[in-house]
């Protein structure tokens, strides 16, 4: 079975920069700092189509991830924020004895140009970058991905639920194992439609995404999907539970990259503003 890399993993692993309309300030600067660390099942560990390649797994995940806003800029009727986003996290497998061949780390930059407008539109373009290795074999680089990325969205409110859309345009450079290293070269186009549903101290957020995707060096283009939902419970301010739920696939005019997955979880998660 082959390594598997952050870009196999759908919706979660997308690298289309910030997926979600932030909360950005109006004035002045601002950081994020949140670690995560979560513990799922999965079924289809590679997100292989068949055969021996599909197997179950459990996941051990463990996310630290920095947001800096660098000051937010009135241009009448718009506020302007440079956001730079750094991540790291961690994910081991266990299960069956090769599964554990599959444990990655990714490490992410995305310096993105956002703007938010007073009616509730949103617009940022971006660049994401991504590096994967393995750490069974002394921290290898297996992945390499770098993401510009253009993005329309608009945010609105229903009842007490909170609504947001994003339409997002990205290509995406790529250098892998592969003995053609730029296989994975591709453009994508995705639409995200995410609600958040707050009752007391408990926050429900179901979410669904689809996406098309051309492959630069052959005849391949694939649809994706993903279906979600997130629970998260706040103890305090900096302090939650969290539970969530995807069902992910992939539909390929080449049926060898065909596949549907679900994982299903949850963890603990601390976050602190400043």
């Amino acid at each position: 079975m082959e390594n598997q890399s952050s870009q196999d993993f759908g919706f979660t692993q997308s690298d289309l920069g910030l997926q979600r309309p932030v909360e950005v300030k109006r004035t002045g600067f601002g950081y994020h700092l949140g670690f995560d660390s979560k513990l799922y099942y999965t079924n289809n560990a590679a997100s292989a189509s068949s055969g021996d390649g599909k197997e179950p797994s459990g996941i051990w995940e463990n996310s630290l991830n920095n947001g800096f806003i660098l000051g937010a800029f009135d241009l009448g009727g718009a506020s302007f924020s440079p956001i730079i986003s750094l991540g790291y996290s961690k994910y081991t497998h266990f299960g069956d004895d090769d599964i554990k061949s599959f444990d990655f780390d990714t490490l992410s930059i995305s310096p993105n140009a956002f703007f938010q407008f007073s009616n509730g539109w949103t617009f940022r373009s971006g660049l994401g970058v991504m590096l994967d290795f393995a750490p069974r074999d002394g921290m290898e680089k297996t992945y390499q991905q770098i993401s510009p990325t253009l993005a329309l969205g608009k945010g609105f409110s229903l009842g007490i639920a909170q609504t947001a859309w994003e339409w997002s345009l990205a290509y995406h450079f790529t250098d892998s194992i592969q003995p053609d290293e730029d296989i994975m070269n591709r453009f994508e186009t995705a639409f995200l439609w995410s609600f958040s549903i707050p009752i007391n101290r408990l926050q429900i957020s179901p979410y669904v995404r689809f996406a098309y995707v051309n492959y630069a060096s052959g005849d391949r283009d694939d649809a994706l999907g993903s279906l979600g939902l997130d629970f998260r419970y706040s103890f305090t301010h900096w302090l939650a539970l969290n539970a969530f739920f995807n069902f992910s696939f992939r539909g390929s005019n080449n049926d060898d990259y065909d596949f549907t997955r679900f994982d299903g979880g949850g963890g603990l998660g601390l976050s602190a503003k400043f």
